[in-house]
C-alpha cells in the first residue's frame, strides 16, 4: 500500500493542438480533464503497475466537489481535507511535435487550522497501514513550507519509507528528516546554489545532501536519465533510446515506480539497479501517454529488459 500526499490539488486540463501560435486563434483538437496534483498521479499510475494505493489531499469546503468526484471518477481510494475555497486549474499544451506548454495556477490559501487537520488525517492513514509514502508537489499558500517535513519525519518515526518530490522551501526543509529525495536538474541546483551540468557535479551535490540527513537522492535528470546517490552506492542510468510526447506526469511515474521498490524490502534492503532501471523506464512510459497518471505497460517492459545501471562510485 502506498500513500500519496498531494498538498495542492488541481484539476488537470490537456490541450491537444496542431501547434501554439502566441497571439494567435489555436483550435484544440482534444481536451481531457481529470483530478489531478502530483500525488494523484503516483497513486493511478501505482495502481496501473498492479500496487494498491490511497490519497491523501486537500480538496474545496463547497459542494459539489468536482475534486473529490474526479478521484471516484479514477476509482482511487482517498481521504481528503475540505480547506481550500477552490481546487486550482492546471492546463497542458500538447502540440503535435510534443512540445508541451504548462499553465500552472498557484491556488488559493488554505483555510485556518488546516495544518493540524493534514497532520491528524495523515497520522490515521499511517495508522491504517501503509508500506510507502510520497509526499509531491507544492505547498498552497497559509499552510508552511515545513509541512512536507513535518510528515517526513513522522514517517520517520514509525519506520515507513519516504519520498519527498517537492521543491524550493519545503525541499530544503526535508533534507536533514530522513526522506528520500526525487529532485530535478534544477531543484537540485537551487539547493546546490549553483548550475549543475556534469554527472560529476550532480553526484557531489547528491553526497552533499545525503551527508546534511537525506536517506538518499535520486536526480531526474529528462532525456539524460537519472542519477542517483545513497550512503554507500552512486548509480547512472540512461535512458535507451529519445521519447516524444507528453512529459508533464513522468516525474511523478518516476516516483510511483520508486515507491513499489522502496515498500518491498524497506529502506535499508533496496535493491537499487533495479529500483532506477524501473524508475527511467517507467517515466520514460509515461512520456508516450497523453495525460499524466498514465504510463505505456507495454514500452515499459520492452526498456526494463533493455536498461543499464552503471554504478559510478
Amino acid at each position: 500500500m502506498i500513500l500519496t500526499v498531494t498538498l495542492n490539488p488541481a484539476i488537470d486540463v490537456t490541450y491537444r493542438v496542431a501547434g501554439l501560435a502566441v497571439g494567435e486563434t489555436v483550435r484544440v483538437a482534444d481536451v481531457r480533464s481529470r483530478a489531478g496534483g502530483k500525488g494523484v498521479n503516483v497513486a493511478a499510475v501505482v495502481r496501473q503497475l498492479g500496487s494498491e494505493s490511497v490519497v491523501l489531499a486537500l480538496t474545496g469546503r463547497d459542494e459539489p466537489d468536482e475534486f473529490r468526484a474526479g478521484l471516484d471518477r479514477l476509482g482511487l481510494a482517498h481521504r481528503l481535507v475540505p480547506a481550500l475555497p477552490a481546487v486550482r486549474r492546471t492546463v497542458a499544451v500538447v502540440e503535435d511535435d510534443g512540445v508541451t506548454t504548462s499553465l500552472q495556477e498557484r491556488g488559493p490559501a488554505v483555510a485556518a487550522g488546516t495544518r493540524d487537520e493534514v497532520v491528524a488525517a495523515f497520522r490515521a492513514e499511517l495508522a491504517a497501514g501503509v508500506d510507502a509514502v510520497v509526499v509531491s508537489g507544492s505547498v498552497p499558500p497559509g499552510l508552511g513550507d515545513e509541512v512536507p517535513a513535518r510528515l517526513v519525519e513522522l514517517c520517520a518515526e514509525s519506520g515507513i519509507p519516504v519520498i519527498a518530490d517537492v521543491s524550493g522551501a519545503a525541499l530544503r526543509a526535508a533534507v536533514p528528516v530522513g526522506a528520500v529525495l526525487l529532485p530535478n536538474r534544477d531543484e537540485l541546483a537551487e539547493l546546490a546554489g549553483k548550475r549543475l551540468h556534469e554527472p560529476g557535479e550532480i553526484a557531489a551535490a547528491g553526497r552533499r545532501l545525503v551527508r546534511d540527513g537525506a536517506a538518499a537522492v535520486v536526480a531526474t535528470l529528462g532525456e539524460e536519465g537519472v542519477l542517483a546517490v545513497t550512503a554507500d552506492h552512486e548509480f547512472l542510468v540512461r535512458p535507451v533510446e529519445k521519447v516524444v510526447g507528453n512529459p508533464t506526469g513522468a516525474g511523478d511515474a518516476a516516483a510511483a515506480a520508486l515507491a513499489r521498490h522502496l515498500a518491498r524490502p524497506g529502506l535499508s534492503e533496496v535493491d537499487w539497479p533495479a529500483a532506477l532501471a524501473d524508475v527511467v523506464a517507467t517515466s520514460a512510459a509515461a512520456v508516450l501517454r497523453p495525460v499524466a497518471g498514465e504510463v505505456d505497460l507495454e514500452a515499459r517492459a520492452g526498456w526494463l529488459d533493455a536498461l543499464a545501471v552503471k554504478e559510478t562510485a
